[in-house]
C-alpha cells in the first residue's frame, strides 16, 4: 500500500471507529451476554473518539481521488451529527432497560447510522452519496421498528421503509439522468459541464432535491414524519429528527451549488417556495396537535423551512446561518425528545401534551430542561434557537427576500403559541396523570441537561461559536 492510499484510509478513521465500535458492541454482547449493560458506554466512547478526531484532525482536503472531501464545513456538520448520536445514546439507555430491549443491536445500528451520515456529508460524488445514504437508511428503518412488541411501532417502521424506498428510486433516477447528460457523477464535473442546463439534467437535479428534501422532511415531502415520529421509539426519534437532516442539508447545499450555475434566479425561487410551504404547513398543522411527538414532527417541518430560507443564496453568510441553525435545532430538539423519553415511560402510548400537567413542579429539573428547549424552538431569547433564527432572518433581508422575512416573523409567532402551550401545561395546569413508579434514569437526565445547558449557554454567550462558524463558513464547500 503506497503512502497516498494510507493517507486516504487515515481520513476515514472517524468512520472506521464508529463502524468498528458497532461491531465491537455486537461481539461483546454475543460472547459476554452478562456484560450487556456496557453496550451504551462502549458506544459513547466510540462516538466521543470519533468527535475528537473530527475536531482535532480538521479539514484535510480531497482524498480517494476526489470522491471524499474533508473541509471545515464537513467537520462542523460531522460534529453536529456526532452530538446528536451522543445525546441519542444517553437518552436510550434507560428506555432500553425499562422495555427490556437489552440487545446491543440498537447501539450498533446507531453507530452505523452515524457512519453513513459522516460519509454522506463528506462525499462529493453521487454514487458515494447514494451508498452512504443506503447504509444510513437500512439502519434507520431497523431502528424505527426496533420495539417489535407494539403494532404502532411496526407500522411506523413499515411506513418509513416504504416511503424511503420509493424516494431512493427518485435519487437513483436523478443520478442516472445527470450521468447520462454530463458523463460524470462527480459534482464538480457536473457543475462545469455545458449540458448541465439541459432539460434532462435539470430534471435530474429536481429529483435529487426532492429526494433529500424527503430526508429533511421538507413540505411537500413530509408525509412520513408525523406517523413515524409518533410510533418509533422516542429516544431514536430524537436522533432521526436531527442527524439525517444535518447531513442531508449539506448534500442539498452541494446540489444547489451546481443548480445555481444554470439559472440562479429560478432555482432560488424553487428553494424559496419550498421554504415558504414548509413554514406555513409545519406551523399550522403543529398548532392543532395534541400529541407532543406529532407536534414536534410538524414543527420540524417548519424549522427546515427556516433553514431553506438561508439557502436561497449560497454565500458565506448562508453557510454561517446553516451551521448555527443546525446546531441549535440538534440541541433543542434532541433535548426535548430526551425529556419526553423520561416523562412518558409506557412504550406505544399516546404522548398527550395534557399529560404533562403540573409535572414542572413534580420533576423540576426535567421541567426546566423541557422549558428551555421549547423556548429555543420558539426562537425566544436568550437561547441558541433565537440566534439561529435571527441569522436566518438577517440572511433573508440581505438577499432581498422580503416576503420570506415577513413569513419567518409571522409563522414564528404561530410557533411560539404551541411551544408556550407546553410550558403552560407544565406549570399552570393541574396534574392529570399519576407519577407512581416513574424514576427518570441518570443517563437520560444527563442527555436532557447537556442539551438544555448547551442551548442556554451558547445563546447567552454566542461570540466564540459565531467566530468559529464564521471561519468555517469562509472556507467554502
Amino acid at each position: 500500500m503506497n503512502v497516498g492510499a494510507i493517507q486516504d484510509v487515515g481520513v476515514l478513521v472517524p468512520e472506521l471507529i464508529l463502524a468498528g465500535g458497532g461491531v465491537l458492541v455486537l461481539l461483546v454482547d454475543a460472547f459476554f451476554p452478562r456484560l450487556g449493560r456496557v453496550a451504551t458506554p462502549l458506544a459513547v466512547v466510540a462516538t466521543l473518539a470519533a468527535a475528537h478526531l473530527c475536531f482535532w484532525g480538521g479539514p484535510v482536503g480531497p482524498s480517494f481521488h476526489g470522491l471524499i472531501d474533508s473541509t471545515a464545513l464537513t467537520v462542523g456538520i460531522s460534529l453536529i451529527v456526532l452530538t446528536a448520536t451522543l445525546l441519542a445514546l444517553l437518552a436510550s439507555h434507560g428506555y432500553l432497560e425499562r422495555e427490556r430491549l437489552l440487545g446491543a443491536e440498537y447501539q450498533a445500528l446507531l453507530l452505523w447510522c452515524a457512519t453513513g451520515l459522516l460519509l454522506m456529508a463528506r462525499a462529493t460524488e453521487l454514487i458515494t452519496v447514494f451508498v452512504a445514504l443506503e447504509l444510513l437508511s437500512v439502519c434507520l428503518y431497523s431502528l424505527a421498528a426496533y420495539h417489535r412488541r407494539f403494532s404502532v411501532v411496526t407500522e411506523a417502521g413499515v411506513k418509513y421503509f416504504l416511503l424511503g424506498a420509493f424516494v431512493s428510486s427518485f435519487i437513483v433516477l436523478g443520478i442516472a439522468l445527470l450521468y447520462g447528460e454530463t458523463g460524470s457523477t462527480r459534482l464538480d464535473v457536473i457543475g462545469a459541464s455545458p449540458e448541465i442546463g439541459s432539460p434532462l439534467a435539470v430534471l435530474g437535479l429536481l429529483l435529487l432535491v426532492a429526494g433529500f428534501g424527503f430526508k429533511m422532511s421538507v413540505a411537500p415531502f413530509h408525509a412520513w414524519a408525523p406517523d413515524t415520529y409518533q410510533g418509533a421509539p422516542t429516544p431514536f426519534v430524537g436522533f432521526l429528527s436531527v442527524a439525517p437532516k444535518a447531513a442531508s442539508a449539506l448534500v442539498l447545499v452541494r446540489l444547489l451549488a451546481v443548480a445555481y450555475e444554470t439559472d440562479p434566479g429560478r432555482w432560488s425561487a424553487v428553494v424559496g417556495t419550498l421554504a415558504l410551504l414548509s413554514m406555513v404547513v409545519g406551523n399550522l398543522l403543529a398548532l392543532v396537535q395534541r400529541d407532543i411527538k406529532r407536534m414536534l414532527a410538524y414543527s420540524g417541518i417548519a424549522h427546515m423551512g427556516y433553514l431553506l430560507v438561508a439557502l436561497t443564496e449560497l454565500g458565506g453568510p448562508a453557510r454561517e446561518a446553516l451551521l448555527v441553525y443546525l446546531l441549535a435545532y440538534t440541541l433543542m430538539n434532541a433535548g426535548a425528545f430526551a425529556v419526553i423519553t423520561l416523562l412518558y415511560p409506557a412504550a406505544g402510548e399516546q404522548h398527550l401534551i395534557s399529560d404533562l400537567g403540573g409535572w414542572g413542579y413534580r420533576f423540576p429539573l426535567l421541567g426546566l430542561c423541557l422549558t428551555v428547549c421549547m423556548l429555543s424552538l420558539g426562537g425566544i431569547p436568550p437561547t441558541l434557537g433565537f440566534v439561529g433564527k435571527y441569522l436566518v432572518f438577517i440572511r433573508a433581508l440581505e438577499a432581498g427576500s422580503w416576503g420570506l422575512a415577513v413569513a419567518i416573523v409571522v409563522t414564528s409567532l404561530v410557533g411560539v403559541f404551541y411551544y408556550l402551550r407546553v410550558v403552560y401545561t407544565l406549570y399552570m395546569r393541574p396534574e392529570v396523570r399519576a407519577a407512581d413508579g416513574l424514576r427518570p434514569d441518570p443517563w437520560g437526565r444527563s442527555a436532557a441537561v447537556l442539551a438544555a445547558l448547551a442551548t442556554l449557554v451558547l445563546g447567552l454567550l454566542p461570540a466564540q461559536l459565531l467566530g468559529w462558524v464564521y471561519r468555517v463558513a469562509q472556507t467554502g464547500l
